[in-house]
């Protein structure tokens, strides 16, 4: 069985001819908020029953998280050190914020 990379087996000059292409989301503030907020369907939304609260507080929560993973491209300047803020997160925060706002009977 083939193990390891590809590249292992490429010779190095033909590598270096190469056109090299890297695919990675764009990085800035508005991509970043509506990648965030594209992570809840309008079901998901709909199904809270404060449906103006949760759509405020869910736009603030994705635009926190927005904020913080675009600190990450900073590297020290942004963090003291890498902390692993992923959409996992996002989503859960997102789905105990719909349990808070169905269970409390004021805000």
């Amino acid at each position: 069985p083939m193990q390891g990379r590809l590249w292992d087996l490429i010779p190095e000059p033909i590598l270096q001819r190469c056109i090299k292409v890297a695919d990675e989301a764009p990085s800035d503030l508005k991509s970043n908020l509506r990648r965030a907020y594209s992570k809840f369907s309008q079901e998901s939304i709909d199904a809270c029953l404060k449906p103006r609260e949760f759509k405020a507080t869910l736009f603030a929560l994705c635009f926190f998280h927005s904020l913080i993973s675009g600190r990450i491209k900073f590297g020290a300047q942004g963090w003291s050190k890498k902390y692993p803020f992923n959409d996992g997160d996002l989503t859960i925060c997102g789905q105990v914020l719909k349990n808070y706002l169905n269970n409390s009977e004021t805000l």
